[in-house]
């Protein structure tokens, strides 16, 4: 153990209040006659500001360190290594160096006053002998030494009285085979969260202040399946149960880790912006001809528009189709689907690209019958100039918030590379 730290093998019953009362500062004038309680307030006054700092903006948990780890040499003890922790009341719980620690001794068991059974054999005796393998868990808590004692002059025991001339903040590390009461905190706090919305948890003021501490001591390990004076190995010894409360630095890595895992602002995704038809429209036949089809000399297609340019390996017909669904004639038969034969084209300037149906096989095929069109591209195989997947999906909202107008948003987008871009519309035949 080292010189601020303590070993109970035993969890010991604390009765702190960590409630932190309204701030008052002592006022000073010259000639003020300075009290013992006006100097313990001074110093209340700095720790309390302290403590509700890290439990407002922080938290508690472990920062760094403080690992359980096997003794090198000795089977009957530990090391907790050096490292920092906030409890739940905001106190800066700190070890500043490896500390040894020993395993609490086994019980003995009660002396039996019956006589044994004639069939109890020699081994069974030995096996109720054996001590029993266990699950140990290792916490750390706050606490306060009081030192360098001094005898106080002025008392009514004529100097005889002696009181700490400082309190060192210490830390006690506690070994016990019943598991802590505020590991149930610890796996409550890590379920929270994981079933709402990432905007709720970001724009959720909370109304209240955090609640109040109870001097917990905080959970670093569990040790399984560990008997006296065994081996004690590493992988007995499970340090994920503890809470952690990472640092700034440690928050600004794991930012920086995801940015990179995301596109950066000069590899900013791309979209589709404009489309030349309106989405889910109803178009008669002769309307559909001269704004989608065309003739085989002044053809028309389908137009889509990007916001920058794409790379024309992707844009085929087999990643921009259109799907035709025609309308049974009597209303008995099922929906008839094939894909419309179909070239697709790219602009000069990589931008735009249109699909042009077969005009023949529109006179032939759809001339009368009453049919949708369903164009999709496949924006995980479209890629722009930085070799990123086009953001492609068609997102529905609506125009003026709530109670709007349904719409189709353009630019497409959901902020992730890829996706199925797609539209409809109904022809109606004349």
């Amino acid at each position: 153990m080292t010189a601020n730290t303590m070993t109970l093998t035993t969890p010991a019953t604390h009765d702190c209040a960590c409630d932190i009362p309204g701030f008052c500062r002592s006022y000073f004038y010259t000639g003020k006659l300075l009290t013992e309680g006006d100097l313990t307030r001074e110093q209340r006054y700095a720790l309390d500001k302290l403590r509700l700092h890290h439990m407002a903006l922080h938290g508690w948990g472990v920062v760094y360190g403080l690992m359980v780890r096997p003794h090198p040499e000795c089977l009957d003890r530990f090391i907790v290594t050096a490292g920092l922790a906030i409890d739940d009341c905001g106190r800066e719980v700190r070890l500043t160096q490896d500390c040894v620690v020993m395993f609490p001794k086994p019980e003995k068991p009660e002396p039996d006053f019956c006589p044994p059974e004639p069939c109890d054999d020699e081994e069974e005796e030995q096996q109720h002998s054996k001590p029993k393998r266990e699950s140990y868990y290792v916490c750390i808590r706050y606490e306060e030494c009081k030192e360098d004692f001094m005898p106080v002059v002025f008392d009514d025991c004529c100097g005889s009285q002696k009181m700490p001339n400082r309190v060192c903040e210490c830390a006690a590390v506690e070994v016990s085979v019943e598991e802590p009461v505020c590991l149930k905190h610890v796996h409550e706090r890590r379920r929270c969260g994981c079933e709402e919305h990432c905007h709720d948890i970001w724009e959720h003021i909370p109304e209240h202040a955090p609640p109040s501490g109870t001097a917990c001591c905080i959970p670093l390990a569990v040790i399984r399946e560990y008997e006296y004076c065994d081996s004690l190995r590493e992988e007995m010894i499970d340090n994920r149960i503890r809470p952690m409360l990472p640092s700034v630095e440690r928050l600004e890595r794991v930012v920086h880790c995801l940015l990179d895992q995301v596109p950066k602002s000069h590899t900013r995704l791309t979209h589709i912006t404009r489309l030349n038809w309106e989405h889910d429209g109803e178009y008669s036949h002769g309307d559909f001809m001269r704004e989608f089809v065309g003739g085989h000399e002044h053809p028309r297609g389908f137009e889509i528009e990007f916001d920058r340019r794409v790379h024309n390996r992707g844009l085929n017909n087999r990643s921009f189709q259109a799907m035709v669904i025609r309308e049974p004639g009597d209303g008995h038969e099922p929906r008839r689907m094939e894909i419309a034969p179909a070239r697709v084209l790219r602009s000069e300037d990589g931008r735009r690209c249109a699909l042009h149906i077969d005009p023949e096989y529109v006179r032939q095929h759809l001339h009368e019958h009453t049919f949708d069109i369903v164009i999709t591209l496949r924006c995980d195989k479209v890629v722009d100039e930085h070799g990123m997947a086009v953001d492609g999906n068609l997102l529905a909202g609506t125009r003026d918030g709530e109670d709007g107008d349904y719409v189709l948003k353009l630019p497409t987008g959901d902020g992730v590379p890829g996706g199925l871009f797609e539209s409809w519309i109904r022809v109606r035949r004349n």
